[in-house]
């Protein structure tokens, strides 16, 4: 499961919501929901942040917090220099490099953690 801004946010809302069937999440820079409840999820968590997009990032904390407290493995990542919707290669605040670090660490991890 992945998704960007929006969707990211759905992405945590699942994982809250227990996410049956999901082995493998990628969030990017979504809003983590006040209070996550993880209980039920399976997935490995990969959270992909943009440094100056400081509303999103500022959860970063308490979305480690969470997923360590609940066991989901997880990797929480801070791309340096990048806004909120730097993977958009469509948008002004796209950062190619920040998009290239994160689409192979999204590659790798599904790589990982989704069955062959």
């Amino acid at each position: 499961m992945v998704g960007f801004c929006f969707g990211g946010g759905l992405v945590w809302q699942l994982l809250s919501a227990g996410a049956l069937g999901v082995s493998a999440a990628v969030p990017f820079y979504g809003p983590l929901p006040p209070q996550p409840d993880f209980t039920g999820a399976k997935a490995a968590v990969l959270g992909i942040y943009g440094a100056l997009d400081t509303r999103v990032t500022g959860s970063q904390a308490a979305a480690k917090a969470a997923l360590d407290r609940f066991g989901l493995v997880n990797e929480l990542v801070v791309e340096a220099g990048a806004d909120h919707a730097f993977f958009n290669d469509a948008g002004p605040r796209y950062n190619a490099t920040a998009a290239a670090d994160a689409w192979q660490r999204l590659l790798d991890w599904l790589n990982r953690y989704l069955a062959p």
